[in-house]
C-alpha cells in the first residue's frame, strides 16, 4: 500500500467527523483548482495527491509496464527506421537500374521523404496532442504496410517520388507519440533509459533486415530481388499495427492488464514529473513561452546538426562502404557491425544509466566525439596506404552518432512543461529533423563519388558544432536550476514545494510559470 508523508496520517477528528487527511486534501486541492486541471488522469489521482508510493508497488507496476510496452515499441522504432532505411539494401540489388535513376536523382529519392516529413509535421503534432496515441501508431503501421507495397509497383523516377513522398507523411506523428507516450507512463528518472531501449530497436532491425536482404538478393523467381524486401516489410508492417491496436492503452485509466490500485500507482508516479499525464485543451500563450525559451533554439539546432550526417549516411552507407572495394553481397555484411555501433552503444548507456544519474548531457556529447574520431581516419586515410580492415572499423565508429537521438528527443520531453508547448516545440525539434535530412543527402554528390570526400567533411563539421551546442545546453540548465533553488527553494528537499509542482502539472502550467519545475541534465 501506500506510505503516507507525515503531515498526511489520517487521524479522525470528532468534532468535524471527518478525517484530518481529507482536510488536508481540501486544502491541497482547492475548489478553484478542480476547475482548472483538465489532465485526463485527474480522477485517478484527486483523492491521493499528497500521498508518497510504496518502493516495492513503484517497482512492481514500472516492470508490468516495461514487459508489456517496451517489446512493441522497440518493433515500432525499428520498424520506423528500416522502412526508410530499405534504399540502403535496394539500392544494392538493382533498385537504380529498375526505376531508371540517373545521377542525383537518388539522392532527391532520399531526400523527398522528409519533404514529406516537413509538410506533415506541425499538423501531426496537434493530432497527438489531440487523439489516442496507440490509434495513431496502428494507423502509422496500417499505412507502412500499404506503402511498402506500392514500392514494388513503381517504374520510374516519378512513381518512387511520389511513393517516398507519402512515407514521409506517414512517419511524422511517430517521434512525437512516443514522447508522448512515454510521458504518460514512466517517470523523467527512467525515462532516458526506457527510449535508449526502444530507440535500439532500429539498429537491432537494420542488422535483421540485412541479413533478410542478403538471404532475399540470393532468391530466385520472377521479381527483381529488392521487390521482395518490400514485401517482408509489408508484412511485418501490418502485423505491428494489430499487435498496436489490441495490446497498447492509451493511459493508464485504459489499462486492462493493471488492476484499479495499480491503475493509480501508474497515474501517481509520472505525476512527479511536473508535466501532467495528458490533456487535450490547447493554449496559444503556451506558444508565445516556447519561442522566447533559449532550450527551443539549442535543441533544434543540435536536432539539425546531428541530422545532416543521419540523411545522408543512412541511404548512402553502403554506398560508401562498396568504394573500399567490397562486392554488393559483402558490402550487405560488412555493413552489419554499423548498426552495432548504434543499438549496442544505446545499450551500453542503459546499463552505465542504471548505476549514474545525469547522463543527458553526456549522451548528447560523447557519441558524437567517437564518431568525430572515426570519420577522421576514414578522411585521413583515404588515398590508400591504410589497412581496408582499420577504415572500415572507423567507418562503423561513425554511427555512434545515432546514440545521441534518444537523449535529442527524450530532453524534449523532459525539459519542457506544458502540454501545448511541449507540443510546439516537438514540432520545431521535428522540423529541423527534416530539414537537416534533406540537407544530408545533397552532401553526398554523384560527381564526389564513389569516395564522398566533401561530404564527409561537411559531416566532420556538423559533429563539432553537436558537441559545442551541446556543452552549450548543459551548462544553461545547470545555472538556471542554480538560479531558481536560490529564488524559490529545492522541490527536491521540501515535500511542500514538490506537491505544488506537481499540482501545477496537472494545471498544464509551463517550465516558465510552474517555478518548481526543475531541469535535467
Amino acid at each position: 500500500m501506500f506510505e503516507k508523508a507525515p503531515e498526511a496520517e489520517k487521524e479522525y477528528d470528532d468534532s468535524k467527523g471527518v478525517s484530518t487527511h481529507d482536510i488536508h486534501v481540501q486544502s491541497v486541492l482547492s475548489p478553484q483548482d478542480d476547475q482548472e486541471i483538465k489532465d485526463q488522469a485527474f480522477e485517478l489521482l484527486k483523492d491521493n495527491i499528497d500521498e508518497e508510493l510504496d518502493a516495492e508497488e513503484d517497482r512492481a507496476v514500472r516492470r508490468k509496464l516495461d514487459w508489456r510496452f517496451l517489446p512493441l515499441l522497440t518493433l515500432i522504432y525499428g520498424l520506423n527506421y528500416v522502412d526508410k532505411a530499405s534504399l540502403s539494401w535496394a539500392v544494392m540489388l538493382n533498385f537504380r537500374e529498375d526505376t531508371k535513376l540517373k545521377g542525383n536523382e537518388y539522392s532527391w529519392v532520399s531526400s523527398i521523404f522528409y519533404f514529406g516529413y516537413l509538410g506533415a509535421e506541425y499538423p501531426a503534432n496537434i493530432l497527438v496532442h489531440k487523439f489516442s496515441v496507440p490509434k495513431i501508431l496502428t494507423g502509422v503501421c496500417v499505412s507502412w504496410g500499404i506503402l511498402m507495397l506500392a514500392h514494388i509497383g513503381a517504374k520510374n523516377y516519378a512513381g518512387i517520388l511520389v511513393i517516398r513522398f507519402l512515407l514521409g507523411i506517414s512517419e511524422t506523428p511517430v517521434s512525437a507519440a512516443m514522447i508522448k507516450y512515454v510521458g504518460c507512463w514512466w517517470k523523467k528518472s527512467e525515462q532516458p533509459m526506457r527510449y535508449l531501449c526502444f530507440n535500439s530497436g532500429q539498429g537491432g532491425l537494420y542488422i535483421v533486415f540485412s541479413l533478410v536482404s542478403y538471404g532475399l538478393g540470393h532468391a530466385g523467381g520472377n521479381l527483381s530481388p529488392w521487390k521482395y524486401i518490400y514485401i517482408v516489410l509489408a508484412f511485418v508492417s501490418f502485423s505491428l499495427g494489430g499487435l498496436v491496436w489490441f495490446f497498447l492503452p492509451a493511459l493508464p485509466q485504459n489499462a486492462k492488464f493493471l488492476n484499479e490500485h495499480e491503475k493509480m500507482v501508474a497515474a501517481k508516479r509520472v505525476s512527479k514529473n511536473m508535466t501532467g499525464i495528458k490533456t487535450v485543451v490547447w493554449r496559444n500563450y503556451q506558444i508565445l513561452h516556447a519561442l522566447k525559451d533559449p532550450k527551443t533554439y539549442l535543441l533544434t539546432l543540435y536536432m539539425f546538426f546531428s541530422m545532416i550526417p543521419n540523411g545522408g549516411l543512412t541511404n548512402f552507407n553502403t554506398l560508401v562502404l562498396e568504394s573500399f572495394d567490397f562486392d554488393k553481397y559483402t558490402t550487405l555484411l560488412v555493413n552489419l557491425p554499423w548498426s552495432c555501433f548504434s543499438a549496442g552503444q544505446m545499450w551500453v548507456w542503459v546499463l552505465i544509466g542504471r548505476k549514474f544519474k545525469n547522463l543527458r548531457i553526456a549522451g548528447l556529447i560523447i557519441p558524437m566525439c567517437i564518431a568525430i574520431t572515426g570519420l577522421s581516419i576514414v578522411y585521413a586515410t583515404e588515398d590508400g596506404g591504410a589497412n581496408k580492415w582499420g577504415r572500415v572499423f572507423a567507418y562503423w565508429m561513425i554511427n555512434s552518432c545515432s546514440a545521441t537521438y534518444p537523449f535529442a528527443m527524450t530532453l524534449t520531453g523532459q525539459l519542457i512543461s506544458g502540454h501545448t508547448k511541449q507540443s510546439f516545440t516537438n514540432a520545431l525539434v521535428l522540423i529541423t529533423f527534416a530539414l537537416g535530412n534533406i540537407v544530408g543527402p545533397f552532401a553526398f554528390k554523384a560527381s564526389d563519388a564513389p569516395r564522398y570526400t566533401h561530404a564527409l567533411a561537411t559531416i566532420i563539421g556538423t559533429f563539432a558544432a553537436c558537441i559545442a551546442i551541446g556543452a552549450v545546453l548543459g551548462v544553461y540548465i545547470f545555472y538556471e536550476n542554480r538560479r531558481r533553488n536560490k529564488l524559490y527553494g529545492n522541490p527536491a528537499e521540501d515535500e511542500d514545494l514538490q506537491l505544488q509542482g506537481e499540482i501545477a502539472g496537472l494545471k498544464d502550467k509551463t517550465d516558465l510559470e510552474n517555478k518548481h519545475f526543475r531541469f535535467v541534465y
